[in-house]
């Protein structure tokens, strides 16, 4: 019989499509995944990959081992966390995905009153503005804005999030203050690059009907929370969800503009991947943001 370390090592080669990769994520060298993939080959009697110098693919045998093995390991969990569940027990390990800005400056601090209450609790955060894929990074949970096409994942909201043109009062006192969405063209503006591509069409609404203005952006960043350290540095106009510049308004260190032509709230939502039975450390998590969500919406209301 193979070891269940082996089975889960090979999900993840299929998953990441890298020997190493998975290896490393399961705290082995490339040599001793290589040797336990060679090991659990050998108990099938087949080859689960077929090799090449620059990824694995799984052969047809490998398929049918991999997604079995795969529902096998979900209903080991399940067990787990039903036992868990009964006992009343947070342990191991939670790997949740955050955006830049967000899970600096707020999330993280939340997380880390979480894990002091919970001390069997092992934190794996991951930061970054670009789209978590929650099976090739192995996260339990993503904090993520906007409405989602993915229908394979489950999600909690918590809050309704506008978007906000925000300035600091330096930069408005040097540059003057724009007082229509369309003077943005006239002014320096600071670009969050998704995908690669900068996001240049910002969202306003004016009676009840949404329009985009066009910006060129004078600085741009793949990270927002440099989009938003330079705004308070008065280098710029951002865009940036309230959340993520609430405190900073409330303060006085950056003002809302057009605060009468708001574009339609978005969603902040956890997604996590469908299970017939989420186990208690990730419901405990979600119920705890959502609380600590709900008390940030009443420490800081939108200011406009």
């Amino acid at each position: 019989m193979y070891h269940l370390k082996d089975l889960q090592l090979a999900i993840r080669i299929a998953d990441l499509q890298s020997v190493s990769a998975a290896g490393r994520e399961l705290g082995m060298t490339p040599a001793a995944a290589s040797a336990a993939l060679q090991r659990l080959e050998r108990k099938l009697n087949c080859l689960l990959f077929a090799r090449s110098t620059r990824k694995m693919k799984l052969t047809e045998e490998g398929h049918l081992f991999i997604e079995t093995g795969r529902k096998a390991l979900q209903l080991l969990d399940g067990a787990s966390n039903a036992l868990a569940d009964n006992r009343g027990e947070l342990k191991g390990e939670i790997r949740i995905a955050l955006p830049s800005d967000l899970g600096r400056n707020i999330a993280r601090e939340w997380l880390d009153e979480f894990a002091h209450s919970a001390p069997g609790i092992k934190l794996s955060l991951f930061i970054g503005d670009q789209m978590a894929d929650l099976i090739d990074q192995n996260v339990h949970l993503a904090l993520r804005y906007g409405h989602l096409e993915d229908s394979n994942l489950m999600r909690r909201q918590l809050a309704m999030m506008p978007r906000v043109a925000v300035a600091s009062p330096e930069y408005i006192e040097q540059h003057g203050l724009p007082t229509h969405p369309k003077e943005l063209t006239n002014h320096k503006i600071l670009l969050l690059n998704r995908g690669g591509e900068p996001w240049h069409k910002w969202l306003f609404n004016h009676k009840g009907r949404q329009y985009e203005v066009e910006v060129k952006g004078e600085r741009s960043c793949n990270d927002g929370a440099i989009i938003k350290d330079w705004a308070l540095a008065g280098e710029g106009i951002a865009y940036k969800s309230w959340f993520d510049v609430a405190k900073e308004v409330h303060d006085g260190q950056l003002s809302v503009l057009f605060g009468d032509q708001l574009a339609e709230s978005i969603p902040l939502q956890l997604v996590y991947l469908q299970t017939d039975y989420p186990s208690h450390k990730v419901r405990t998590v979600i119920d705890f943001l959502k609380q600590k969500s709900q008390a940030f919406e009443e420490a800081y209301p939108l200011l406009t």
